[in-house]
């Protein structure tokens, strides 16, 4: 893997870090971002290092694509993984924009089943990480001249 994909990975996670900020402390300031923060960490952390992982990943499939335009490595179902899971992992925040914009028993629905969705969006990219690494494997990293 080159330092761009790693880079790419690294401003995903960093980007999908700051979406959670603006969302939860936009909403409820700062000290309730700052409680959620403290409560959800280890699932944080997970999310954000599987969203990581999964685009630094990508990166290099899409780098090494191009290197190699006669193999064809599509990563379609690893992205649609990626997809899957970072819905499945952001659409608890949901609950703290549902009041504002007027869906309060969607807000009610998500907050109390937070913690599952979380599971399923860390499982999901779980899933989408072994997918672009079982393809990285098979691809050769380098163009033999």
């Amino acid at each position: 893997m080159n330092a761009r994909s790693v880079r790419a990975g690294l401003i995903g996670a960093a980007a999908l870090g700051l979406f959670y900020a603006l969302v939860v402390g936009g909403v409820g300031g700062l000290a309730h971002l700052g409680q959620q923060a403290a409560s959800d960490w280890p699932w944080l952390l997970a999310i954000l290092a599987g969203f990581g992982t999964q685009i630094a990943l990508f990166e290099e499939l899409r780098r090494r694509r191009r290197l190699h335009s006669g193999m064809k490595a599509a990563a379609g179902t690893g992205v649609g993984a990626s997809a899957i899971g970072m819905v499945a992992c952001c659409a608890h925040y949901v609950a703290d924009l549902a009041p504002i914009i007027g869906i309060s028993g969607a807000a009610v629905f998500l907050t109390d089943y937070r913690i599952p969705i979380m599971a399923i969006g860390i499982a999901i990219n779980l899933f989408g990480v072994l997918v672009a690494a079982r393809r990285l494997r098979r691809m050769p990293a380098e163009v033999k001249a």
